[in-house]
């Protein structure tokens, strides 16, 4: 292994596995992206060196896409130089984290060897707290900005999730709180298929055990009264407005038939 690329989980203090902890005590560095107050000296006990990529990264004004380029060459080039070495991100390494996929392709390429461990993600611990299994009513989840790309359709009868609300149309990077004015596309669009008084949540997970994750519910109509509170790490979710009714009768009375089942199955 030249480059692993782990998660951290969403609490790093709390997430991080005994399968990530083992495979970075064989590196000789972590570059990492996270700002987290603890990760640092939490890296610093399992790796002889740590390096902060954020503010190297994320510049204000710039495309997020240049900061994406820049992990992966300077990930590439510690493996080249001084491997193995890891790259490690809140969550997990490959949920809306777009460098892991550019520092594989640039390690093919080298023929570096690169190994990903999974971990923890927002999508994780949005299950648990907001109580939802995705088996039940099916789950559909998009990025805000490429559902108006796209103009993708919702089915109001499934569960959304709506990632990244706050970095709505654009792919610079900014810290600057968004204007009522941001939503407003964004709104017209969920209202050709949710009511503007239908019940949605403002979701972010707290990245530290001492701190309250965010779960406000408010109106779909009320979404731009509190824009400014919708940073990136946002993600917005929908319940359903009904659910479907079965349509294939005939299926739903064979479910519980052992006749159908020794149909269907041999051995």
């Amino acid at each position: 292994m030249d480059i692993l690329i782990a998660g951290l989980g969403i609490s790093p203090s709390e997430h991080l596995t005994a399968e990530t902890e083992r495979c970075l005590r064989q590196c000789r560095e972590v570059l990492y992206l996270d700002t987290g107050p603890v990760t640092k000296a939490l890296l610093e006990r399992l790796v002889p060196v740590a390096t902060p990529l954020y503010a190297q990264a994320y510049v204000p004004g710039r495309p997020r896409l240049s900061g994406y380029h820049l992990m992966a060459a300077r990930v590439v080039e510690a493996a080249l130089d001084r491997g193995p070495v890891a790259f490690a991100v809140q969550g997990h390494p490959l949920v809306y984290v777009h460098a892991p996929v550019l520092i594989r392709r640039m390690a093919q390429a080298l023929g570096l060897e690169v190994r990903l461990l999974p971990a923890i993600s927002s999508l994780d611990t949005l299950f648990a707290e907001l109580w939802l299994d995705p088996a039940s009513e099916g789950l559909q989840v998009y990025e805000a900005t490429d559902l108006l790309l796209r103009r993708r359709p919702l089915q109001p009868d499934v569960p959304a999730l709506i990632w990244q609300v706050g970095n709505l149309e654009t792919r610079l990077h900014t810290t600057r709180r968004s204007r009522p004015e941001r939503l407003r596309r964004f709104v017209d669009h969920l209202a050709q298929w949710y009511p503007l008084d239908h019940k949605v949540t403002v979701y972010f997970s707290s990245p530290h055990p001492l701190v309250q994750t965010l779960a406000e519910v408010v109106a779909l109509g009320e979404l731009a009264s509190i824009a400014g509170a919708l940073h990136p790490g946002v993600t917005l979710y929908l319940p359903p407005v009904q659910r479907r009714p079965v349509v294939d009768v005939a299926l739903l009375a064979q479910l519980d038939d052992p006749a159908h089942l020794e149909r269907i199955t041999q051995g």
